[in-house]
């Protein structure tokens, strides 16, 4: 059984990087900071999760910038984005429910 406090500081590990895309790096710090100071195991396989994912968007989106140049970086942005909210909002719903997500198309460079 998971807790309700758990379960928040996962849900706030998925969903809190979207506030950190308006600072540098936000995105980033945000699920590190809960993966570092997390003790439930729950809370902490799910801020890998997000840490991962958001480093790979990141990478992603630095792949966009340099597409621009040929014009297609601007379709694929607009997709991007569509594809980081959609993956943040169905790990929320399955965190709130007490369940794990793994993030598609994601490097798992934290472990």
């Amino acid at each position: 059984m998971i807790s309700s406090e758990s379960k928040n500081l996962a849900l706030l590990a998925h969903l809190a990087p979207l506030i950190g895309y308006f600072f540098a790096i936000g995105q980033i710090l945000v699920p590190l900071t809960i993966f570092l100071l997390a003790k439930d195991p729950f809370v902490k396989m799910q801020a890998r999760e997000a840490l991962n994912a958001q480093i790979s968007f990141t990478v992603y989106f630095l792949i966009c910038l340099f597409l621009f140049s040929v014009l297609i970086g601007y379709l694929l942005i607009f997709f991007l984005g569509i594809f980081v909210i959609w993956t943040m909002i169905s790990a929320s719903i399955a965190v709130s429910k007490g369940k794990t997500y793994n993030y598609p198309y994601i490097f798992r460079l934290v472990s």
